[in-house]
């Protein structure tokens, strides 16, 4: 392999900077011919056709976690990875019957109006009041945190990846980023986020295509790729093993993944992308086709990585066991710089694809918490607030949530472990407790608010504990056969000294606590919603009645 950067050319660098300018001129174009109505920037008029919305909505919760993610865990842990698809099918076809139909009718910008709708009172939003001490900055930060933390994760995953392949330093890649969604997204709003999705859906799914078929060719053909990963057991998808502390298993993704993906089918990004429709009819159609598209995106991404498995095996050197590659999100685009040497701008096209998988995602989340800002803090004080006045407002948000992104992004800089890892872990504690507080009031009427608020605490701080023992509990998760490394020789990527790796070593199976931090991270939400149903049965039976009297308004 090249020296890290010596694979990219002049002409690489351009087509980046091409993309990049792009993604902002649909920024600018609609900053420009927009009226620049509150109505208008948050939510497209609620006139947005339902094809850039289906993009839009699937590019969204992916980012580099497709991109980078998913690839990784395929080549570590084999196929079985492709059961993510599956959860993440089901939550959007949950959510087509059951988020839609509950909060299109109601014209909603936000997930919370819902509750203060819900309860008559402002008692569930005041329970996320306490996380404004970290951020102080909403009465829905539960939201607002979780997509703080999300896009710092995607963006430091992205820029690690480029910073190995490319002459370009994280910090740089990290800022101009951040610099070019929060442009956009503050010019044009919810229409220039929407449509720059759709571009960079094609962009990515061009980069994907060109990595399956330029790697396949280069590694021996379809033939060869098949034989080396069955031979390994990666394509022995069906994994029944009941064990939770298997990382991965049908049972983690199907059953775990879906409780743990359907945030995404509830969270911000998603609603305003329902809301953005015309009719309820539309809207459902949105979530219908989203949910199976992500089987063929995520099937295309595990691709990647049985692709990955299958060229390391034939140059013979395996690039985790060898240390060429020192964090896992660096895999891909190591593989991409070493694919297309004598192709002049084709690694500048996948890195753009990798850049544009990052800036969908941000730019949505700008965009959420720019109208959950709008709706829940400035609009309930300042109900006569004229239109011009509220977009202004609504932009300079954009801004101050990018500025805090590219802080947590440096934060996450030193995580262990492949994006996709990462992002899902993270998503937990702040995705329970909203999962279970809309699931019970829509499925409970008789659930109060002093029962769900014990419910969100608690399941909330059960899932930071979890993951914050997770995090520093030395965990053995077994990966599948490694790539040999006699051939590593050949390979000079930057100055990385060839060592073997130790990580078979044997460990007895953990117990008490280390036990559950131990859990495979899709059990964590499965675990944290049982708290949540636990402590509400709880306060229920310990208050009985008197919870009417505690909550306000009793059903």
């Amino acid at each position: 392999m090249s020296p890290a950067g010596g694979g990219f050319m002049l002409v690489d660098y351009i087509v980046f900077v091409c993309f990049i300018l792009i993604s902002i001129g649909i920024g600018v174009y609609y900053g420009i011919v927009g009226r620049s109505s509150s109505v208008e920037y948050h939510l497209g008029k609620r006139r947005i056709q339902t094809f850039p919305l289906i993009l839009s909505m699937l590019v969204t919760s992916q980012s580099s976690i497709l991109m980078l993610g998913i690839p990784t865990e395929t080549y570590l842990y084999g196929g079985v990875v492709l059961w993510a698809s599956a959860g993440l099918c089901l939550a959007f076809l949950i959510g087509a019957r059951i988020v839609v139909p509950m909060l299109f009718p109601l014209k909603l910008t936000t997930v919370a109006e819902y509750f203060q709708l819900r309860y008559k009172g402002k008692a569930v939003r005041l329970f996320i009041a306490t996380c404004i001490l970290l951020l102080n900055v909403s009465n829905n930060p539960y939201m607002i945190i979780y997509l703080e933390i999300y896009i710092g994760v995607i963006v430091m995953a992205q820029s690690v990846a480029m910073e190995k392949v490319t002459r370009i330093p994280s910090w740089v890649s990290i800022l101009a980023v951040f610099s070019s969604a929060i442009l956009y997204t503050a010019l044009g709003g919810i229409k220039a986020v929407i449509w720059t999705d759709v571009f960079q859906c094609v962009v990515m799914v061009t980069g994907i295509l060109s990595v399956l078929i330029k790697g396949t060719m280069d590694a021996g053909g379809s033939a060869y790729v098949w034989e080396v990963n069955t031979a390994t057991d990666r394509l022995d998808v069906f994994n029944f093993d009941p064990d939770p502390l298997v990382p991965y298993t049908i049972w983690s993704f199907v059953i775990g993944g879906t409780l743990k993906f359907m945030f995404n089918a509830l969270k911000q990004t998603a609603v305003q992308r329902m809301n953005s429709c015309q009719t309820q009819n539309e809207a459902t159609l949105v979530y219908l086709i989203t949910g199976p598209l992500y089987l063929v995106s995520v099937s295309l991404a595990c691709g990647e990585g049985l692709v990955a498995y299958a060229y390391f095996t034939a140059k013979g050197c395996d690039p985790f066991v060898s240390k060429l590659v020192t964090n896992p999100n660096q895999l891909i685009p190591v593989m991409v710089v070493e694919l297309f040497r004598d192709y002049p701008g084709m690694s500048g096209m996948f890195l753009a694809a990798v850049t544009a998988a990052t800036l969908s995602s941000v730019s949505s989340s700008l965009a959420g918490m720019s109208s959950t800002t709008h709706e829940d803090i400035i609009k309930p004080h300042y109900p006569r607030m004229s239109d011009a006045i509220a977009t202004r407002l609504s932009r300079i948000s954009v801004v101050v949530y990018g500025g805090v992104g590219v802080l947590i992004a440096f934060l996450t800089a030193e995580l262990p472990g492949s994006v996709f890892k990462v992002a899902t872990s993270l998503m937990s504690v702040f995705g329970v407790p909203l999962t279970g507080i809309f699931l019970c009031s829509i499925f409970c009427p008789s659930v109060t608010q002093i029962s769900v608020l014990a419910g969100g605490v608690v399941s909330g701080c059960l899932m930071f504990w979890i993951n914050l023992g997770s995090a520093f509990t030395v965990k053995h998760n077994p990966r599948l056969q490694p790539v040999p490394i006699d051939q590593c020789w050949n390979f000079t990527l930057g100055n990385n000294t060839i060592s073997a790796n130790n990580d078979d070593v044997s460990r007895s199976r953990p117990e008490g606590l280390d036990a559950v931090y131990s859990l495979s991270y899709l059990w964590f939400d499965t675990l944290g919603f049982l708290g949540f149903v636990l402590v509400i049965c709880l306060v229920r039976l310990v208050l009985g009645k008197s919870i009417c009297t505690l909550s306000g308004t009793c059903t």
